[in-house]
């Protein structure tokens, strides 16, 4: 037990002094956005079905010439009309059985930050793709019936530098933007006003304390370590003593995954180039600009 706690020591010590290049591995479970698409019901196959059907009831019943044979054959006119009616009703309510919705699972998101100084880089670890999940079943009349779960995964590349007071962002915005146009937004670096508590806990072998961010939108807090001296984290956020392991925005949670200590080639962290040059402010009045355009 002793010689594993100052194991430890030795690992921590060593990475305070070498922790001006790490690479951080964090993991969230992600609910991808569904779009489900359904072909609607075909009223001109219900109508001609219960047409026929009447058609048929006429040709092989006949009113007789009194009022009371009359209201008789109404009566039964309208049964046969609901009889048919029941029935397709039936069917329809077996499809629907038939053809339960299609669901994509959550799944493990991995992003990687690469930090390097004062400088970092917060990417997924692999690419962002749109997952599509189809049925298509045909009934009896031979028409197909089409159930789509579209899975849209936005993504973020984000740069950062410290010391020049620089944010260079590459976005992919599917939940609006179904083009998947590739945006880059270059913005100041802002500054974080962050609330340090009390508050500890373990993540993994790291004793973190919790901060709270005071100037956002949505409610964010953080569980940083002093073990690991770099001030970056996950999704852009920086600012505080020591390397951000788990944040939660809002009811989002971003988790520490694992962490490479030591690099055997030094890494160069470089902004991301590719992408429509927008600024942040196009970017949160798009959505608008293309549901005018469509």
């Amino acid at each position: 037990m002793i010689k594993k706690i100052v194991l430890l020591t030795l690992i921590l010590s060593s990475l305070k002094a070498n922790a001006q290049q790490i690479t951080v591995f964090y993991k969230e479970k992600r609910k991808p956005a569904q779009v489900s698409k359904q072909e609607s019901v075909d009223h001109s196959e219900i109508n001609s079905f219960v047409q026929e059907g009447l058609a048929k009831f006429k040709a092989t019943h006949k009113p007789g010439a009194g009022k009371d044979s009359i209201n008789l054959y109404n009566q039964k006119f309208l049964e046969e009309a609901d009889r048919l009616f029941s029935i397709v009703k039936e069917k329809q309510e077996k499809e629907q059985l038939k053809n339960a919705p299609l669901t994509i699972p959550s799944y493990d998101y991995i992003t990687i930050l690469k930090v390097n100084k004062d400088t970092s880089l917060y990417y997924p670890q692999e690419k962002v793709t749109n997952d599509t999940i189809s049925r298509i079943e045909t009934n009896e009349a031979g028409r197909e019936l089409v159930d789509e779960k579209i899975n849209y995964n936005d993504s973020e590349i984000i740069y950062l530098n410290i010391s020049q007071r620089k944010k260079i962002s590459a976005l992919k915005v599917y939940r609006f933007d179904f083009k998947g146009r590739n945006f880059l937004i270059e913005e100041e670096l802002g500054d974080l006003s962050w609330k340090l508590t009390n508050e500890t806990k373990r993540i993994d072998q790291y004793t973190c304390q919790k901060a709270i961010l005071l100037n956002s939108d949505k409610k964010v807090e953080a569980w940083y370590t002093k073990d690991i001296e770099v001030t970056h984290g996950p999704k852009g956020y920086y600012g505080l003593p020591g390397l951000i392991l788990e944040l939660k925005e809002d009811k989002k949670i971003v988790r520490f995954h694992k962490i490479q200590l030591f690099s055997e080639e030094c890494f160069e962290v470089k902004p991301p180039t590719e992408g429509e040059k927008i600024t942040r402010q196009e970017l949160e009045d798009l959505p608008a600009k293309l549901f005018n355009q469509y």
